[in-house]
């Protein structure tokens, strides 16, 4: 008897983000980039201007300028930078799921909170879990190495009906 591995039908993971998307977001960072190269060029070329002479008010008018084109550039192409992806939390003694959004203040840390009650699936493939909320909507996916965790997660989906008893076997 052989064993080989066939990577050929291997399941795709399935992709996706746990907030709206849609065309606004993208377009204001785009806009910010432009506008922070904007700014740096000109901070840079305040320096270069012809017919300027070197008395001392004009330079400190200058160095003004370039401080704040600096400045607003800086601030600009933070503000054009992808967000951090959220954190995702499995609470196994209060049966929930949380994307948890890192450095937030702490009114808007949770994203989204959504029980084992209310998960419309819940997949399992060895360590890997998925959770799909209503809708049939992608919420979180998990990779667990700790056998124990693991061991508390998978009972806890069985005592809510997520998972099949007998459909979990020992990765």
């Amino acid at each position: 008897m052989t064993i080989t591995a066939d990577y050929a039908f291997a399941p795709a993971a399935a992709t996706g983000i746990p907030y709206k998307l849609d065309g606004g977001r993208l377009v204001l960072r785009t806009f910010a980039r432009i506008g922070a190269v904007a700014c740096a060029l000109v901070a840079v070329l305040i320096w270069l201007a012809p017919g300027a002479t070197w008395e001392s008010d004009v330079m400190l008018f200058k160095l003004l300028l370039f401080v704040v084109a600096l400045m607003a550039a800086v601030g600009l192409w933070q503000v054009s930078l992808a967000p951090l992806p959220p954190t995702v939390e499995v609470d196994v003694v209060n049966r929930e799921v949380r994307l948890i959004r890192a450095g937030a203040p702490t009114a808007d840390r949770v994203i989204e909170r959504c029980a084992f009650d209310d998960l419309h699936a819940v997949e399992l493939q060895g360590r890997h879990i998925t959770f799909w909320a209503r809708g049939e909507r992608l919420l979180a996916e998990i990779t667990l190495s700790n056998a124990s965790a693991h061991a508390a997660l998978l009972g806890a989906l069985r005592a809510v009906g997520k998972l099949d008893p007998g459909s979990v076997k020992c990765p």
